[in-house]
């Protein structure tokens, strides 16, 4: 077998190819150059060539140097391997092969290489080489039946385990690795047989593995004496070995097959507790008590998982999640800061640290992450929408509309931002902006119900009531829960007096769907005091008000209600906290009039039945 260094001749060796000769600082020594084409006198120093020997009046190579050379690429070879250097590794046991071509040693080391390539035909071929030039090579045979395993060829891997035991039948790899191919192949009683044979074998210095594989392959038979049998080999195996992740993931994957999830978890628990915590077996705890709900103690199984996993970013991100699930948005921010400077490239992480932001009230930190978001992520639509929210609450409006404009013309397949430049048009009152924009959504998105409820509300404001009712239906069309759309259909029949049996119905629905919705309160009292069921109206009202006691528009309505029942006190006071809370002047005007008409009546006339007073101002039936 070749061997794998040879440090005393490699070492000297160079030595010798890097003590070359240096140049003579007089020019006029250096050798001449000769033109080799015509007479070849360049030659190297006769110190530096290959030493030939003679054999029976044949020249060849010296075996020494032969020798040396085979080394050197060797060790390279395994050097390159040792980097993760796949390719250079293959490259050097090659050159091997060139100064040694019997070494079944550098045939396995390229098997070896080709199989970390996942080239399976070539590792195959070198392994089979290996074999040929060794038949007593027991790790090639090995290698050999894995490979051969590995292509399910079945009947070639078992030649090569029984091989295996008829060259070392004290072998115990050969047994495991039949059984193995047995259970791979259904025969179970087969498999199990290989393995009791190695708990019987006193050489064998793993038992606990062979009664795990037991358990392995008993849990494939449904029958209850299997799945009896595979408990009772895990527990074994446990009982040999009792910080065995692998026993105890499988046991508990065998209690969760039998709907016995909280044994499983119980196991765990006292698993992690009595041994090193496997990440393994936390990943799992990790994972339940996130199905459940249990974020505290999913967070404390990943802290395991953590400080040994091959992907902790993963993990972390894990982690932070959690954490803004439980609101605890300051550690969350930390995590996801933390993971971003490991990772600055991902945008999911980005975004949700922009979103954590944006929840804490750090409006500028938050847009600064979300307009980072790159155009080619999934992200980029909420992203955009969101920093343009923002801005505008902040004040910077122009800002807003040009993170908008740049998203829509970045990217037109995200119906949401069509919908924010639309609603940032809006807050400019620029509605025929608006509306266009709109419109080129639905050419893109006909049946997106969100960009068609936006533009009937433009449509509302243009004084467009027909597009109004004709885009609402349309809305219903695509969703019929659609409760925004039930609720402004409703409410815009109510302004114009008709179809009020209708719109009723359609109030009653969408209350139906969203009960503490202030809007479908006030539309559903609203159309109530239309039909003049004042007493009902105003049990609707208050509620709305309730709900949503910053709007004007509810506590108008709530005012003319009480008027109508005679509740003068309190419509007035409704009528001057509408006021307060309007922001539109010629409104403010209109609810001031109702209230300089009732304070003139009262002075001037002593009070009547509301049903025989004269109507006040803007007041319709």
């Amino acid at each position: 077998m070749f061997p794998f260094t040879r440090t005393a001749i490699i070492l000297p060796l160079i030595a010798t190819l890097t003590a070359c000769a240096t140049l003579t600082p007089n020019e006029s020594e250096k050798a001449p150059y000769y033109e080799a084409s015509f007479d070849d006198k360049n030659r190297a120093p006769a110190s530096f060539a290959p030493p030939v020997v003679s054999q029976d009046g044949n020249a060849t190579l010296d075996p020494l140097y032969l020798r040396t050379q085979a080394d050197y690429y060797f060790a390279m070879g395994e050097a390159y391997s040792l980097e993760g250097n796949t390719a250079k590794a293959v490259e050097s046991f090659k050159m091997t092969l060139i100064y040694d071509q019997e070494s079944p040693a550098v045939h396995m080391r390229l098997a070896a290489e080709y199989l970390k390539q996942g080239l399976i035909s070539e590792s195959l071929t070198q392994a089979e080489e290996a074999v040929s030039k060794d038949p007593k090579n027991v790790d090639a045979y090995l290698l050999l039946g894995g490979l051969y395993s590995s292509l399910k060829m079945y009947p070639k891997a078992m030649d090569q385990y029984t091989k295996v035991m008829k060259l070392q039948p004290e072998n115990t790899e050969a047994p495991l690795y039949i059984g193995a191919l047995y259970s791979e192949q259904k025969q179970y009683d087969k498999a199990v047989k290989y393995f009791e044979s190695l708990v019987k074998n006193a050489d064998y210095a793993t038992p606990y593995l062979a009664h795990y594989y037991i358990g392995r392959v008993r849990m494939d038979q449904p029958e209850a004496k299997y799945q009896k049998a595979a408990e009772d080999s895990f527990k074994k195996a446990l009982s040999l070995k009792p910080d065995f992740a692998d026993a105890v993931l499988s046991l508990g994957a065998l209690y969760t097959k039998q709907k016995k999830e909280d044994k499983a978890i119980a196991m765990y628990r006292e698993f992690q507790k009595e041994n090193n915590p496997s990440p393994r077996v936390a990943e799992i705890l990790a994972q339940t008590y996130i199905e459940r709900g249990d974020y505290e103690k999913a967070y404390e199984q990943l802290e395991v998982v953590e400080n040994d996993s091959d992907e902790p970013l993963n993990v972390r991100m894990k982690m932070a999640l959690i954490l803004i699930e439980q609101k605890r948005y300051d550690l969350a921010s930390q995590k996801l800061e933390e993971v971003l400077k490991e990772a600055p490239e991902s945008d999911k992480v980005r975004f949700y640290l922009a979103a954590v932001y944006e929840e804490t009230n750090q409006h500028e930190k938050a847009v600064k992450e979300y307009v980072k978001i790159p155009v080619t992520s999934t992200y980029y639509g909420e992203s955009v929408v969101h920093a343009a929210y923002l801005l505008k609450g902040m004040g910077r409006l122009s800002e807003a509309l040009e993170v908008a404009a740049k998203g829509l013309k970045e990217r037109q397949d995200q119906p949401q931002v069509f919908a924010m430049y639309a609603s940032l048009l809006d807050e400019k009152n620029d509605y025929k902006g608006a509306a266009k924009i709109l419109e080129q959504g639905l050419v893109k998105f006909p049946e997106n119900a969100q960009l068609r409820f936006y533009y009937g509300t433009i449509n509302d404001r243009m004084g467009n009531k027909d597009v109004v009712v004709s885009e609402m239906k349309k809305v219903l069309e695509i969703d019929p829960n659609h409760v925004q759309g039930m609720n402004y259909l409703a409410f815009t029949w109510a302004e114009m007096g008709i179809y009020l049996p209708d719109a009723e119905k359609l109030a009653r629905r969408a209350l139906e769907l969203e009960p503490k919705d202030g809007y479908v309160l006030d539309t559903l009292g609203w159309i109530l005091y239309k039909q003049n069921k004042y007493t009902e109206s105003i049990k609707f009202l208050e509620a709305a008000h309730k709900y949503q006691s910053t709007v004007s528009i509810i506590a108008e309505h709530l005012g003319d209600a009480y008027y109508k029942q005679a509740m003068v006190d309190k419509a007035k006071k409704m009528y001057r906290k509408a006021v307060d809370l309007e922001t539109d002047k010629k409104k403010v005007e209109e609810i001031r009039s109702k209230i300089f008409a009732i304070e003139k009546q009262e002075l001037s006339t002593p009070r009547l039945p509301a049903s025989v007073e004269t109507p006040i101002a803007g007041q319709g039936q």
